[in-house]
C-alpha cells in the first residue's frame, strides 16, 4: 500500500508545534510496513544543502484565477520518500504561517497553492497512491478538490491535531481558488458564517476523521470544546476516531540523546541527578537538592499561560526551583522576561531552543502541563521517557496518558499509561494542590523513584498507534 502524507510542516525541517514531530514519527513508523510519502513546502527557511534536498526534475505551472503559478519539486537524496513542493508565494518567507506581524494575509492562497500541488505530484510523478493522508487546516482542501474537481479515487483521511485552528477566511478566496461557488459554498462543503472555513470542508469530504487522542474524539464533539463545529463533528462522527500519537524514541531517548549531559537509563538511573546538577549550574542555581519543576512549551492561553502567570508570586516561597521555557504570544513573552528578575529560585528563557529543552526533561524532577485543553500532547511523554513525573490538568491526550499516583494499580496499568499527578478543575486551588502533592511525593524518594522508572519503561512509541493507522488504511 501507498500513502501520501501532506503536511505543512515536519521536524527537523520546519516546525512551530506538535504537527511537525508527528509528521517526522508516524510516517518513519509507518515505513516499517507501508510505503509512505512525505510532502511539504520547501519553506526558505530550510537549508536544503544541509538536509540532502535536490531539485527532483519536476516543474510544472497551475493557473488559478488567470494566474500563472510554477511548482518545482525536490527530494531528500538520503530519503526518497521526503518530497518538497517549492513556490515562490507559499515558501518565500520568514515563518511559516506569520511572523511579528501577524497571520500571513495570503495563507489562504497559499496553502491552497500547496493543495493543488500536492494532487498535482502525486498523479504527474505518478506516485500509485491508494491513500491520501492530511494534516490540518494547511491540507484540507486537498479532500475537497480530490472529491469535487480531480473526481479521484483514492481514500482519504483527515487527522485534526488541533481543532482552535480552522483555517477560516473571507469568501472571495472562493475565485482566487477556481472553486465553484454552486457545489462548495454550502453549509456541508467551506461555507462558515458568510466566510470559508478549510478544515470544515476537510471534515466533510474526507473519508475518514482521526484526532490525536480517544478522549479529545469525544471532546471536540461537545460545545466547551468544538470551538463552533461540535455540530459538524456530531454529525460526522461515524467516520471519526481517536488515535493517541507516539513519539519517536529514535529522537527522544536519554540512553543515546546526545544533546543530554550524561546519557542514562532505568539500569543507570542515578545519572539523572547528574543531568539536574549540571542543569542547574548552568542556569547559576545554588541549591541543587530543592525538586526541580520545569515548563516547556508555547505562550499561549490554551497552554495554561495565565495560571503559570498567577502562581509565580507563590512558587517564590517554595522550597523548589522552577525553569520555563517557550515563546509565543507578545504580551506573554514580555511578562516571562520580567519574571525572570524577579525571583531567586525561578530561571525563565523566552525563546525556542531544542537542546536547553533535552537537558530540561533529563534534568527536571516535574513537567507541569495547565492546559485547558490538550489535543494529545508530546510533552508529557517525552518528559516521561527521560525519568520526569508530569503534572497536567485531566483532559484530552494528557487524561489518556497519564494516571495519578494516588490512583494507581499497578497490576491493572496498561502499557501505554504512565503515572503522574493531575488535577480536574482549572484554578488555582486545583493547581497549587497538585503542586503540593509534587512536594510531597518528592519526600518519599523510594516512591518517587520507583514513578520515575515505571515512567521510564512506558511504551509511548509509534508501535501501537501505527498498527492502527494500517488498520485503517487497510479498511
Amino acid at each position: 500500500m501507498k500513502i501520501l502524507f501532506c503536511t505543512s510542516e515536519m521536524y527537523p525541517y520546519a516546525k512551530t508545534g506538535g504537527l511537525a514531530d508527528v509528521a517526522q514519527s508516524l510516517p518513519e513508523a509507518l515505513r516499517k510496513k507501508e510505503k509512505v510519502y512525505t510532502l511539504l513546502p520547501l519553506y526558505q527557511t530550510i537549508n536544503r544543502e544541509k538536509f540532502n534536498i535536490e531539485y527532483a526534475n519536476l516543474t510544472f505551472d497551475y493557473t488559478l484565477d488567470g494566474v500563472v503559478h510554477q511548482f518545482d519539486l525536490f527530494i531528500n537524496t538520503k530519503n526518497k520518500y521526503e518530497l518538497f513542493i517549492y513556490n515562490p508565494i507559499l515558501c518565500d518567507r520568514d515563518g511559516l504561517y506569520f511572523d511579528d506581524f501577524g497571520d500571513f494575509g495570503d495563507n489562504a492562497l497559499r496553502f491552497g497553492l500547496f493543495s493543488y500541488a500536492c494532487i498535482e505530484v502525486m498523479l504527474q510523478m505518478p506516485l500509485d497512491i491508494d491513500v491520501i493522508h492530511l494534516n490540518d487546516w494547511q491540507t484540507s482542501l486537498i479532500a475537497l478538490l480530490a472529491k469535487t474537481q480531480y473526481q479521484l479515487s483514492q481514500k482519504i483521511i483527515l487527522t485534526i491535531h488541533n481543532l482552535a485552528y480552522q483555517g477560516v477566511f473571507p469568501k472571495d478566496v472562493m475565485s482566487a481558488l477556481n472553486i465553484s461557488w454552486e457545489e462548495c459554498f454550502r453549509p456541508e462543503a467551506l461555507e462558515y458564517h458568510d466566510q470559508v472555513n478549510f478544515l470544515k470542508a476537510g471534515i466533510f469530504y474526507s473519508d475518514h476523521v482521526t484526532t490525536v487522542s480517544p478522549t479529545y474524539a469525544a471532546e471536540i464533539q461537545t460545545p466547551l470544546f468544538g470551538n463552533d463545529l461540535d455540530d459538524v463533528l456530531k454529525a460526522n462522527s461515524y467516520k471519526l476516531q481517536g488515535i493517541l500519537n507516539g513519539i519517536s524514541y529514535e529522537i527522544f531517548d536519554p540512553k543515546k540523546d546526545d544533546m543530554i549531559y550524561k546519557n542514562f537509563g532505568v539500569k543507570t538511573y542515578e545519572s539523572k541527578d547528574e543531568n539536574k546538577q549540571q542543569l542547574l549550574k548552568e542556569i547559576g542555581f545554588v541549591e541543587c537538592d530543592k525538586p526541580l519543576f520545569v515548563f516547556i512549551g508555547r505562550f499561549t492561553h490554551q497552554k495554561g499561560i495565565e495560571l503559570l502567570i498567577e502562581n509565580f508570586n507563590f512558587f517564590k516561597d517554595f522550597e523548589a526551583n522552577f525553569i520555563v521555557l517557550g515563546s509565543g504570544e507578545e504580551h506573554y513573552n514580555t511578562v516571562f522576561n520580567n519574571i525572570s528578575v524577579s525571583y531567586p529560585n525561578v530561571y525563565i528563557k523566552v525563546g525556542y531552543d531544542e537542546s536547553f529543552a533535552r537537558k530540561m526533561y533529563a534534568g527536571a524532577d516535574f513537567l507541569v502541563m495547565p492546559s485547558l485543553f490538550e489535543p494529545c500532547g508530546l510533552n508529557q511523554m517525552i518528559c516521561m521517557k527521560y525519568g520526569t513525573v508530569p503534572i497536567v490538568a485531566k483532559t484530552g491526550g494528557l487524561k489518556d496518558s497519564v494516571t495519578d499516583f494516588t490512583d494507581i494499580d499497578y497490576t491493572a496499568l496498561k502499557g501505554y499509561m504512565g503515572i503522574g499527578i493531575t488535577y480536574e478543575e482549572h484554578n488555582i486551588f486545583w493547581f497549587m494542590h497538585a503542586i503540593a502533592k509534587a512536594l510531597s511525593l518528592y519526600g518519599n524518594h523510594k516512591k518517587f523513584e520507583k514513578i520515575s522508572k515505571h515512567n521510564m519503561k512506558v511504551d509511548h512509541s509509534w508501535k501501537q498507534s501505527s498498527k492502527k493507522y494500517i488498520e485503517l488504511y487497510e479498511s
